[in-house]
């Protein structure tokens, strides 16, 4: 049971940051709205990251030198990811600009779902209430 609250935890802290991360985008390129099948295919790459992510916190590492390798890891298959979906979704052009862009917008919801994460999770396993 403590696996399935783990993954809507993720599946909670991800979505959300990429429904943020899409609506800046959308902003930045000047659109005046979100097209409804847009929040589809944000819970669906949700759905599927939040998996991978799953998967990947379950590798073991024991050196520092191997968990760097496993953050590393873990983007680039994010980004394999994504950059597919945001292929077959529309959402980039499948040239250098727009995989470069789905790639900062992967390291954007990275930060800000690990950042969710370090400032909710982590400090109340710690003991530490969160000021936020």
């Amino acid at each position: 049971m403590k696996k399935i609250g783990e993954y809507v935890k993720w599946y909670v802290y991800i979505t959300t940051s990429i429904l943020m991360v899409e609506a800046l985008i959308f902003v930045l390129y000047g659109a005046k709205e979100l097209p409804g099948e847009t929040l589809w295919q944000i819970m669906i790459s949700g759905l599927v990251t939040t998996l991978l992510t799953v998967a990947m916190t379950y590798l073991d590492t024991k050196t520092m030198a191997g968990s760097i390798l496993k953050y590393v890891g873990h983007y680039a298959a994010l980004c394999a990811v994504m950059i597919a979906l945001g292929g077959w979704f529309g959402w980039i052009n499948l040239n250098v600009r727009g995989i470069m862009l789905m790639m900062g917008a992967v390291a954007a919801v990275y930060v800000l779902a690990f950042g969710t994460y370090y400032i909710i999770d982590l400090r109340a396993e710690n003991g530490r209430r969160s000021d936020f």
